[in-house]
């Protein structure tokens, strides 16, 4: 069932828009987190393609209805870029780029396979200034835990975007993730319902580390709220 990623890979904008409002929502939230052999998903290929505003905002609305409650913003491919990586490499409207910010901050401090950022995959592009600028702006104020500038950058709620960006909730999307993939693989016969994606990146990483103790601090971290 891939109509969507074929009418975002052609750039068929309003058919696209079309077809994701036709569809019943759990189909549409299908769609929107099937992923193909790279990993890429149809709002990647949208970013790559430059897709309208309205676009990006009908796909991250109808993702929201995810009974998993997964992020749709927070997948990766295998070259562990995210959907703003993209964004930042093609699309020229500050206004889409500012719409995956406000959804996804952590997005910007992210490192793809070769430990670039949003911001500079934006200057190895040699991308528009405002978009840069953009991005300069946006990370600095992430990296400073300025909530307001952050919010005011890219016009969003600087309480949503600061528990968006919170250490702690990030935690626990490493630890789920990782406990989702050691029963996945080790103990396959456990039913497991996932409440986050399976994001394999952050996983791994997160195994990698010492996986106990980061347990520990995010259950600690959650039992004190």
């Amino acid at each position: 069932m891939r109509a969507l990623f074929n009418l975002v890979f052609n750039q068929q904008w309003q058919v696209a828009i079309t077809h994701i409002q036709s569809l019943a929502d759990g189909d549409a939230v299908y769609e929107l987190f099937d992923q193909n052999q790279h990993g890429h998903t149809a709002i990647m290929f949208a970013c790559i393609h430059r897709a309208s505003l309205e676009l990006y905002q009908l796909m991250i609305t109808k993702a929201k209805l995810d009974p998993r409650m997964r992020r749709l913003l927070v997948i990766t491919n295998q070259w562990g870029e995210t959907a703003l990586h993209y964004a930042a490499a093609n699309h020229s409207d500050p206004a889409v780029l500012e719409l995956l910010i406000r959804e996804h901050p952590l997005a910007l401090s992210a490192n793809n396979i070769i430990s670039r950022t949003p911001l500079q995959t934006t200057t190895v592009h040699n991308h528009p200034a405002a978009i840069t600028s953009l991005l300069t702006d946006a990370a600095n104020a992430l990296a400073a835990g300025d909530y307001s500038a952050l919010a005011a950058r890219v016009h969003g709620d600087k309480f949503a975007l600061r528990w968006l960006a919170s250490p702690s909730y990030a935690a626990r999307i490493a630890v789920r993730t990782s406990l989702l993939l050691c029963l996945e693989n080790v103990h396959p016969d456990v039913p497991v319902t996932p409440t986050e994606p399976l994001d394999l990146c952050l996983a791994h990483a997160s195994l990698c580390k010492d996986f106990w103790s980061v347990i520990s601090s995010s259950c600690g971290s959650s039992e004190e709220k």
